[in-house]
């Protein structure tokens, strides 16, 4: 007799062109492997999952009357939905986006349809980068009065309808048409996951769990018991820069489900750090931590995490638990804790949170969980957000670039941009004005941290930049450094400049921009036998988000014999002619490349 088991991808593509997972009106083709030609359905197979998608519109729901909308074992969804009042259920279209917001409930049909064969049953959980954005997702279909799973006993071979019942909670979505939301497995038979004798012998003959120590993956034996494979939490931040976890900021901007890399992750999460040797987490907070003890599922196997458990701290510990075959690297938790109060928990020592099930294929997946799948989470290490997210800079989140770790002196943009006729290039400015400059911005400069004014336009770093000539009119030009403890924006690593300057700390007061002048260039980053420093001009740039947050105060500057260099931050240096800094002007910074045609004016400025 044949054992219970979870569907792999070669099963479920049968399902497909058999039509009991419906697609289209057409049998997809597939190739010489068995795989289909389609891109983009292929893409959808996943090693034990199919990934349905959404349709072109949605239903608003009356949240006060209808928030939990589930028809129940003996109706069909649409036409239960009909029976509401029309206020209660508005139809919106949403071809060209929408935009679902907290405190909001909408119900979303998906284009599939689905019919299970006599002892098969079928599970739908988010996708992994829709729980990393923390909705409630659940499944509603036809004749199922269960949440997330049909059966046949109640479906009895009949097509059914699917819906997604979708609660954003911590950030506002953008949803659209022809995106996976979820992904649904299929079983068949009663024994599907792996009882505690059997997952006992799987670990003692692959190392399913491993964890780090001291640089090294070693073999981890977990807590195994007739409710799963115990894991525990990991808050001790060894392995992302002392940062425990992250917590989900209330930020009214919503995440695009369609952009993938799109947001930048700190305007979304705030990093969670230790307080000596301790982690406060909060109830009714949403979080992203990871798990003590690195997976690696065999092809043979599933896993998923139990989504609510009171095993060590009571609370939801995931919003897409399913882990596929092949799948490797730390489990990521996306939770909210449900204790009053919140707990403070040791970030040392790893606490038990919840059990992970195992199911069984009856064959190994043509194609496991990887990036030659296309897979987003191969090998993730901590808390990582979503897909939709640009890569956590876990070392500047945790403050531990050096360069960046100081208060630097801004100005509100508006003021700035007041006094320029544009806000591009180079703008030169009379004796007068400079002196009026100069005044204002003593008079009205603050001081805000470089880690939070970096990405923030409504403020402006004033830069003196210094251009110096020597006595034959060449330039001093030279590369920045390619190495973030040197240099503290890799935005601007590589790039070659004919500018030395920096930003203004408190260490300058109170001549704030000509100490900063004397400092960075006259003493400090560079030497020389200078003179005749002046302020000729200003300047700003769109161009990239680094131009945009910085105020260019433009000096003339002489030397009298050789430029030295102290700054590790500056290499392949030198004088250049004009015409060899023009003919090379395609690699230069945007400031410089802006000055470049102004050189033959700015050298005879003094």
């Amino acid at each position: 007799m044949e054992r219970g088991h979870c569907l792999v991808s070669q099963q479920i593509r049968r399902k497909i062109v058999s039509g009991d997972i419906k697609i289209s009106t057409k049998t997809p083709k597939r190739n010489k492997t068995g795989k289909f030609e389609d891109p983009e359905l292929e893409k959808r197979v996943q090693p034990s999952s199919f990934e349905p998608v959404i349709g072109n519109e949605l239903f608003v729901l009356d949240i006060e009357s209808q928030a939990v909308f589930n028809p129940g074992p003996n109706q069909q969804v649409y036409p239960a939905l009909l029976q509401l009042p029309k206020r209660q259920r508005q139809r919106v279209d949403i071809t060209g986006g929408f935009e679902l917001k907290r405190g909001f409930t909408y119900l979303i049909p998906l284009q599939e349809k689905v019919r299970l064969r006599k002892g098969e049953r079928l599970k739908s959980s988010p996708k992994s980068s829709i729980g990393r954005v923390f909705p409630i997702t659940r499944m509603v279909a036809d004749y199922s009065s269960s949440f997330d799973e049909i059966h046949y006993i109640t479906s009895r071979n009949r097509e059914l309808d699917m819906f997604l019942l979708v609660q954003p909670t911590a950030f506002n979505l953008i949803a659209h048409p022809g995106i996976p939301l979820n992904q649904l497995r299929f079983f068949k038979g009663s024994d599907t996951s792996l009882s505690e004798s059997e997952l006992k012998e799987v670990f003692n003959q692959h190392p399913i769990m491993k964890t780090r120590q001291r640089g090294k993956l070693r073999k981890h034996q977990p807590v195994i018991t007739s409710e799963g494979v115990q894991v525990c939490l990991d808050l001790s931040g060894e392995n992302t820069k002392g940062i425990s976890a992250l917590r989900a900021r209330r930020n009214p901007e919503p995440v695009d489900l369609a952009q993938t890399a799109d947001h930048n992750p700190e305007d979304y999460f705030e990093p969670v750090i230790p307080t000596r040797g301790e982690v406060r987490l909060h109830g009714g907070e949403y979080y992203l931590a990871s798990s003590h003890g690195i997976l690696d599922i065999p092809a043979n196997l599933s896993a998923e995490l139990r989504r609510h458990s009171g095993l060590g701290v009571r609370g939801t510990w995931d919003e897409a638990g399913f882990i596929d075959n092949g799948f490797t690297g730390d489990l990521v938790f996306e939770f909210n804790l449900t204790e009053t109060g919140g707990v403070v928990l040791p970030a040392r020592f790893p606490k038990p949170v919840s059990f992970l099930d195992f199911s069984r294929s009856s064959e190994p997946p043509d194609k496991t969980y990887g990036k030659n799948i296309g897979s987003n989470y191969q090998g993730q290490l901590g808390p990582r957000p979503s897909k939709h997210f640009r890569p956590f800079d876990y070392a500047r989140a945790a403050k531990q670039y050096k360069k960046l770790d100081t208060d630097v002196l801004v100005l509100d943009s508006r003021t700035l941009q007041h006094l320029r006729k544009s806000s591009d290039g180079f703008e030169p400015l009379t004796e007068r004005e400079a002196s009026e400059l100069l005044n204002l911005i003593h008079e009205q400069g603050f001081f805000h941290s470089r880690y939070d004014c970096e990405d923030d336009e409504e403020v402006q770093q004033i830069i003196p930049y210094g251009v110096i000539f020597d006595k034959e009119n060449r330039v001093f030009t030279y590369v920045r450094a390619s190495n973030i403890a040197d240099y503290g924006d890799e935005r601007l690593f590589g790039k070659h400049s004919i500018g030395i300057g920096g930003h203004i700390g408190r260490i300058d007061g109170p001549e704030y921009v000509e100490n900063n002048l004397q400092r960075k260039v006259l003493t400090g980053e560079v030497c020389g036998d200078f003179s005749n420093s002046r302020l000729i001009g200003t300047m700003m740039s769109r161009a990239t988000p680094v131009d945009r947050v910085h105020f260019g105060l433009i000096y003339h500057i002489n030397v009298n014999g050789k430029v030295t260099v102290t700054d590790p931050a500056l290499s392949s240096l030198g004088m250049k002619t004009i015409e060899e800094v023009q003919s090379n002007s395609a690699f230069f910074e945007t400031w410089s490349k802006n000055l470049i045609p102004f050189l033959p004016l700015l050298k005879k400025q003094l």
